[in-house]
This record gives structure tokens, C-alpha cells and sequence, in this order.
């Protein structure tokens, strides 16, 4: 597999990294199986963070007897000194280790947050004392507003920097790799299947790598089959054929201003409507089908999705700007209509 310099902090990542949300939907020792197979394959970048519940553990248990042969980065949500130094604490007690290669800042994506971080007392100041103890390597943030981390990239801060990047999101965000590259900072892509909207992830993958500003991709995974896969796209040429153009003209024409990423920052709902499960009605009945979780999800969204007050929250927080309240009945008539196909 292909490997890259991850910006200045001179790690050399393969271009194939391990994305740790999706471990914790499976049994804990499917997700060590999962996570051990991405090391067996030559994957050396793994990316977890405080957030995703039971990822972290699972991620220690898989790769400690193996911790100098790989890099681990994970992240904090806190924007306090104090709240991010006793994340990273506990984010060392579950990995297992003594240190961590890559500790970002998660999900930096307003003004506001940002001004927080920077404050005296702030997180960025728990990043510099423990960097100093050797606790942490590089400094990372993350971001779903490509516009912002342009701002923030420029300030000459961070090592590296985690966005958003797939053929439906593409302006700003290639102007903020093109950024990077020229300000050596390392580029983690995240939603490069866009949440599994596209119609071909292994075109969706070859696009992304074959962006020269791109450092590493790192796909969410809770099959060793998707490892696998996303590891013999990496490892093959990454030249688009004129098929899989057309595969993205297609989506890029059915789907623009429509996708749902499921990142979930328009949560939460007054309401306590769970937008994202709504938005990826087709998403979800293409991937997992009709499932007890798709009925119970589904059942309890036919009765709050009618109660939105049209307030709007969802829409100012949503980073990729979607019409909420206009898509929520048009995704919960998809669910009806092929709820009853399905079940017929």
C-alpha cells in the first residue's frame, strides 16, 4: 500500500488509515478482529476518539502488543484546560499506552468554539503542556467548516488537520487541502463515502486519494471485508475510468444539497426528532435493510417528525447547510413507501 508523510509531523502514514466510529455498533471482539486486520494489512495511522463510547478500549485491547509499530490519534471535544487534560488521561488508560501520536481538538467548526479554545485556561493550552510531557506527539484539530479551518491553518498552530471530503463536497474544502499541502500540514479525510450515500464507495475512495493534498484517508469500518476492500483500492492505480466518472456526475446531480453526512451536529432537536435516521432513509434500507433497529427507528420518527415546530436550530447548526424541515416529510414518505414493500 501506498504512504505519505503526514505534513511536518514526519510520520509516514499509509494512505489507508482506520476511522473508529463504526466499532462500536459490533460485539467487542469482532470490532478487536476488524481492528487487528487493518494492522495485518499494512495500516498504520488509527484514529479513535473520547466520543465514540467503547472505540478507544477496543482499539488498545487490539493493538497493544504492537503500539511501536503503529500510530494512534484520538480526540477531545472539551474546550476547557482542565476537561481536555482528563480526557486525554483517560483516552492513555484505554488505548493502553503512555503516549498518543496525533491528539486533535474535535470538531472546531465555529468562531465561537474556536475564541474558547484559544482563551486562557482554553483546551489549546492543555495541548501545549502536554505535548511538553511527552504525553502527546503532534497537535491536531478537526473540522466540518472548511472556510474557519482555512483561518485556523493560517495561524500556523497545528500539525494537522481531519475535514470532510468526498466528490459532493469539493470547493472549499480542495482550496483548504491546497492550504495545507503549501503550509506542510497533514491532511486526515474524513466522509469519503459520504455516510454510504454514494452509489460506489470504491469510486468514492479512488477520488479521494487521488487528490495530491490528500495525506490519508481513514474509512470507518466494522467488517474485516471493509478493510480489505478499502485496502485493495489503495493499493491498485487510482486513475478514474470514464465509467466511474459518470458514477459521480450521477450522484453529484441526484444528490447535491440533498446528503445527509450524519455527523449529527444539528442535534439536538427540540423535539427529540432524530434527524440524521430520517435524511438517510434510502441510505439506511440500502445498507442494512429493514431491520428490528430500522422498525423501532422508523416507528418513533412517524410520530415526532409531524411535531417539528419548524424552529430552524437544526438548519444554522447543520455544516453542509441543508433545508432540515423541507427534506425531514420527503425522507419519512421514503421510509412509508418501502417500509411497505419491504415488509409485504
Amino acid at each position: 500500500m501506498k504512504e505519505k508523510t503526514l505534513g511536518r509531523t514526519g510520520l509516514n502514514v499509509k494512505i489507508i488509515g482506520f476511522g473508529g466510529i463504526p466499532i462500536q455498533r459490533v460485539a467487542e471482539q469482532e470490532a478487536i478482529k476488524v481492528v487487528r486486520r487493518c494492522y495485518e494489512l499494512g495500516v498504520n495511522y488509527f484514529d479513535t476518539a473520547r466520543r465514540y463510547t467503547v472505540s478507544e478500549e477496543r482499539v488498545g485491547k487490539a493493538l497493544e502488543d504492537v503500539r511501536d509499530e503503529i500510530y494512534l490519534a484520538t480526540k477531545s471535544i472539551s474546550r476547557t484546560k482542565k476537561e481536555v487534560l482528563k480526557d486525554l488521561e483517560t483516552s492513555l488508560g484505554n488505548l493502553r499506552t503512555d503516549w498518543v501520536d496525533v491528539f486533535q481538538l474535535h470538531n472546531i467548526s465555529s468562531s465561537d468554539v474556536w475564541k474558547q479554545v484559544k482563551a486562557p485556561d482554553g483546551a489549546l493550552e492543555a495541548l501545549y503542556e502536554a505535548r511538553d510531557m511527552g504525553k502527546i506527539r503532534h497537535l491536531g484539530f478537526t473540522s466540518h467548516n472548511p472556510s474557519l479551518a482555512a483561518e485556523i491553518v493560517k495561524e500556523d498552530i497545528f500539525e494537522t488537520l481531519m475535514i470532510p471530503f468526498n466528490y459532493l463536497t469539493t470547493a472549499a474544502t480542495e482550496e483548504l487541502l491546497s492550504l495545507c499541502s503549501k503550509m506542510n500540514v497533514g491532511t486526515v479525510i474524513m466522509k469519503a463515502f459520504a455516510g454510504g450515500a454514494l452509489t460506489d464507495p470504491n469510486v468514492a475512495l479512488k477520488f479521494v486519494l487521488g487528490n495530491e493534498c490528500v495525506n490519508i484517508v481513514i474509512p470507518g469500518v466494522n467488517r474485516t471485508s471493509e478493510v480489505e476492500e478499502n485496502v485493495a483500492v489503495a493499493s491498485a492505480p487510482l486513475t478514474l475510468t470514464a465509467e466511474e466518472l459518470r458514477v459521480i456526475e450521477n450522484d453529484r446531480s441526484t444528490l447535491k444539497g440533498q446528503l445527509c453526512h450524519s455527523c449529527d451536529y444539528c442535534q439536538p432537536c427540540k423535539q427529540k426528532i432524530n434527524i440524521s435516521f430520517v435524511l438517510n432513509a434510502e441510505t439506511i434500507i440500502k445498507r442494512i435493510g429493514w431491520t428490528s433497529f430500522t422498525e423501532e427507528q422508523y416507528q418513533d420518527a412517524k410520530v415526532k417528525v409531524p411535531t417539528c415546530i419548524k424552529c430552524g436550530d437544526c438548519e444554522t447548526r447543520c455544516p453542509y447547510h441543508l433545508q432540515i424541515r423541507e427534506l425531514l416529510p420527503v425522507r419519512l414518505a421514503y421510509f412509508d413507501k418501502n417500509r411497505k414493500k419491504i415488509r409485504i
